[in-house]
């Protein structure tokens, strides 16, 4: 028994000891002021450019900025190394588009953007050169039978190109896609249902670079552009885009991409905000975030035929996506293709002389 108590006597003054030691500290929170974000391109395409001018600050990734960090009293040009210039409007969410159709990238042209802010600040960026386009040889698809409680079964989209031997080429690729999803639609009459499927735009997020470092001159093979994901037996119209980019925009990229796939170890570099390219004109070191890059671009638009999708794949797979409740998919999906009154589900426009893959299962 007295064994016992001197056991719990020890445990006692340990235990109160070792309370003791600990100390509050409280860690001084980095609290940066706000900076001017500055987001847009420029590219051979004839479609608007967007400059996109937002603030940095505490804010969760949303479809909606709030005004404060907005910048939407600025005046914005771009021009070229000829002098020939174009400005920009603003539309919505401190995005600034064009307006000149005619306005249009040109290889071999240097294009940067000038953003002058209401209090007279100026901000311009280095100009950048477009390059060369170099074109999209082969489009190859793969079902990947792979799902879980976020994304139904999908088809993997990669692409095979001729890199040229002669120039020092840096890629980006873009995807996007449109496919069909499904509601409960709404009731029109007794045993039927309308507006159960509609087109849904989808646009992939991941940043897919690439350099010709180590493979100059040969083919880019199996490189992945995009994935479409089967909700429905309806095909998906999909465009890709390869862009060529300057050395600067690749390595601006290439730093954003390292910091999305750090795991957040004891020995991975401590996050930090990523030089661009745009500046103060007055104070060299006062360094805008964000990039506004010049690059040629190609485009190839396809039409993805789905084959020997079977009803318990759709089942097993993508039942769980579709709403509880008897909705319109068109009212359902915010972002679905809108539709003449007499189509329910009408395929986008644009794709109408578009190459067809059929992918089989």
């Amino acid at each position: 028994m007295m064994q016992l108590l001197k056991i719990i006597f020890v445990i006692t003054v340990i235990s109160i000891t070792s309370q003791s030691c600990i100390k509050q500290v409280d860690v001084a929170l980095r609290n940066a002021p706000p900076t001017l974000v500055v987001e847009g391109n420029i590219t051979t395409d004839s479609v608007p450019y967007t400059v996109k001018l937002t603030y940095s600050g505490p804010i969760a990734y949303s479809d909606t900025i709030p005004d404060q960090y907005l910048e939407k009293d600025a005046t914005v040009t771009v021009a070229d190394d000829l002098g020939n210039a174009t400005s920009l409007s603003y539309t919505s969410q401190g995005v600034y588009t064009t307006t000149d159709a005619n306005y249009i990238g040109k290889t071999g042209r240097s294009y940067s953007v000038t953003v002058i802010l209401k209090d007279g600040k100026k901000y311009v960026s280095v100009p950048e050169k477009i390059q060369p386009a170099v074109p999209i040889a082969e489009i190859n698809t793969n079902f990947v039978n792979q799902f879980d409680m976020f994304y139904p079964t999908f088809i993997n989209v990669t692409i095979n190109t001729r890199d040229p031997a002669a120039d020092e080429n840096y890629y980006r690729w873009t995807f996007m896609a449109y496919s069909g999803r499904q509601t409960r639609g709404v009731s029109c009459g007794i045993n039927c249902i309308m507006n159960e499927y509609c087109y849904v735009k989808n646009v992939d997020r991941e940043v897919r670079i690439l350099s010709d470092d180590a493979i100059n001159g040969n083919d880019i093979r199996n490189q992945t552009v995009g994935n479409c994901y089967v909700y429905t037996y309806l095909n998906d119209f999909i465009d890709i885009s390869q862009l060529s980019m300057t050395r600067e925009a690749y390595q601006f990229w290439q730093h954003y991409q390292d910091q999305q796939t750090r795991t957040g170890g004891i020995l991975d570099p401590l996050p930090a905000s990523i030089r661009g390219n745009v500046y103060n004109a007055a104070n060299t070191g006062d360094i805008a975030l964000g990039y506004f890059s010049a690059s040629s671009v190609t485009h190839r638009k396809v039409i993805l035929v789905p084959y020997s999708i079977t009803p318990y794949l759709l089942q097993i797979s993508a039942q769980q996506f579709i709403p509880d409740q008897y909705i319109s998919c068109f009212d359902y999906f915010s972002n679905a293709l809108s539709y003449p009154p007499d189509h329910q589900y009408p395929p986008p426009p644009g794709w109408e002389n578009a190459e067809q893959i059929k992918v089989y299962w």
